[in-house]
């Protein structure tokens, strides 16, 4: 058996493009990929130019953080063999390195589709998923690499946490135990394990895990972050708000310096978003806003009704959100971004309000159909049912809603202000510009303070028709509420929505309230606030006008 050295050693003249490649892949049997790569690298220079010699020398660079240089041979790799899912499997996880997700699950895909059995593009395919939140996709991309390769320890951890994520403590620990059984140091399992513990109130066993864990260097820091937010939480639920403060503290604190993005010089900040458009409709002529260009049939027919449910982040949308899709005539999409491209076009500039103000057919027509197209992207088929789209933060987008869904109603989901602005620091959400700003106590007031000023303005100006449900109220008198928000939907009350509990557990939830809502109605989140009242007390001046608005007691 040749070594390295002596492979090397030879002359590059007495090398055939067949020998090359067979004393890579000995090497890549028998020395492993690192001696392998070099070999590769050697063989590129003597002027090989072969796709698995450029996949295995981008892998060197993809682990020396040289993702653009990676991704150059990827290419070059991919161009000389189109159909290698090995090449497609790397291009992809390249691709999401560099931050290009569609690309990153295009070549996922196309990896699957020459190659079904390929474990690891199913794997990855659930990691780029999972990091858009869409944790129903993910979970399926992570069973079917289970499913191919029951050892794959790393598929299983991602699925014990997402299990922790939406609620299923008991699944959570099982697989999350099953990998820690042989992978002791797996660090997902071990966040899952956690969770799962938090959830069942075994504060002894979490915090065992939890505390070492947070010490451990090779944990990222949004991970970091997370078991920083965990080990807060029990301290909460010991009843020591203090120091559960100051700890959410330091996990906020770790998050917002890995995104000094959403504070750059001559961006716009969330906030200040809000502030622009409150001034601006202060002074619009509300006559432009009671017009809109005529709504067309959405493609594939629409639906019998179409709701948007908004608010502010927890506020109670999603316990909402999961007792009106309990309906058989329901159907409804969590927080995705269907929305997204009209905000960037029509809300960015006052410029372009006054264009979304004067919007044509033909512009309407094009919003339109990316919308439903998004829609049914996400596996949602509106047509013939009540479609809800749950989107707490759209309350910022009620013009461009009114401008092109103008039969659309709107349910507005209230909470007592003080546990939504405690709740929103607390609770650790996907980031984005507007997540940002719950990053700090202050900041969340503040912004919802803006939000609500934001809400009342457009309440007076655009003609939706809108509800408010109240969050207690659905706790306290279920029925009542709840039949109050289905007439407004028109329809009928159906008694199976009182199992939208177990209903949940089944569809999966993608927020901070996953856990909360699998049990069931329950008042543990009523009047969280007063027990951080010493905390709170700079910012309740702010929240105030708010509580006695929404009729809340003021203390």
């Amino acid at each position: 058996m040749e070594t390295l050295s002596s492979v090397t050693d030879q002359t590059a003249s007495s090398r055939s493009r067949q020998q090359w490649l067979a004393d890579v892949d000995t090497a890549l049997q028998t020395q492993g990929l690192e001696v392998a790569a070099r070999l590769a690298e050697q063989a590129l220079a003597d002027g090989i130019e072969e796709a698995s010699l450029l996949n295995l020398a981008a892998s060197t660079r993809f682990q020396e953080q040289r993702y653009d240089e990676a991704l150059r041979l990827l290419q070059r790799a991919n161009a000389l063999a189109p159909n290698d899912p090995n090449v497609l499997n790397s291009l992809g996880v390249c691709l999401k390195a560099t931050g290009e997700t569609d690309h990153a699950l295009q070549a996922f895909e196309a990896a699957i589709s020459i190659d079904p059995d390929m474990a690891q593009a199913h794997f990855n395919r659930g990691t780029v998923l999972d990091d858009r939140g869409d944790l129903r996709a993910a979970r399926s991309g992570y069973e079917q690499a289970l499913a191919l390769d029951p050892d794959y320890l790393d598929a299983r951890a991602a699925l014990a946490w997402i299990d922790a994520q939406t609620g299923d403590a008991p699944s959570a620990k099982s697989n999350g135990v099953s990998v820690l059984a042989s992978a002791p140091d797996n660090i997902l399992a071990c966040m899952a394990v956690s969770s799962a513990d938090l959830q069942q109130g075994n504060l002894a066993a979490a915090a065992a895990r939890l505390t070492p864990l947070s010490q451990d260097p090779g944990l990222s820091p949004v991970n970091r972050s997370i078991v920083v937010g965990m080990i807060a939480d029990i301290y909460d639920a010991t009843n020591r708000p203090a120091e559960a403060f100051a700890i959410y503290g330091a996990s906020n604190t770790l998050l917002r310096t890995l995104h000094p993005e959403f504070e750059a010089a001559g961006r716009e900040t969330a906030i200040d978003r809000v502030r622009r458009l409150t001034s601006w409709f202060e002074r619009a002529e509300r006559a432009e806003w009671h017009t809109a260009p005529e709504a067309d049939t959405a493609p594939g027919g629409g639906p019998a009704a179409h709701i948007f449910l908004v608010g502010f982040p927890r506020s109670g949308t999603t316990l909402l959100e999961n007792v009106l899709a309990a309906h058989p005539k329901v159907v409804s999409l969590e927080e995705k971004p269907l929305l997204d491209e009209a905000e960037a076009a029509y809300l960015t500039s006052n410029e372009a309000l006054k264009r979304l103000a004067q919007i044509g057919p033909d512009e309407a027509h094009h919003y339109r159909d990316a919308y439903w197209s998004a829609v049914r992207s996400f596996g949602v088929e509106p047509s013939g049912r009540v479609f809800i789209d749950k989107m707490p933060l759209a309350s910022v987008q009620l013009p461009i809603i009114a401008k092109l869904f103008p039969e659309a109603r709107i349910l507005f989901a209230i909470r007592d202000p003080r546990d939504v602005v405690l709740s929103c620091f607390r609770r650790r959400f996907a980031m984005n510009a507007s997540m940002y700003e719950l990053l700090t106590l202050e900041g969340a007031a503040a912004y919802y303070d803006a939000v609500m000023r934001l809400s009342e303005l457009y309440r007076g100006i655009l003609p939706l028709p809108q509800q408010v449900v109240r969050y207690e109220s659905l706790v306290d008198n279920f029925e009542g509420t709840a039949r109050a928000a289905f007439e407004f939907l028109g329809l009928e009350w159906d008694p199976s929505v009182a199992d939208f509990a177990e209903k949940a557990r089944t569809r999966g939830i993608n927020t901070p309230s996953a856990a909360q809502v699998v049990r069931g109605l329950n008042r543990e989140g009523q009047g969280t606030w007063r027990r951080y009242r010493d905390q709170m007390a700079p910012i309740l001046p702010l929240l105030e006008p708010w509580a006695q608005r929404f009729g809340y007691a003021s203390e």
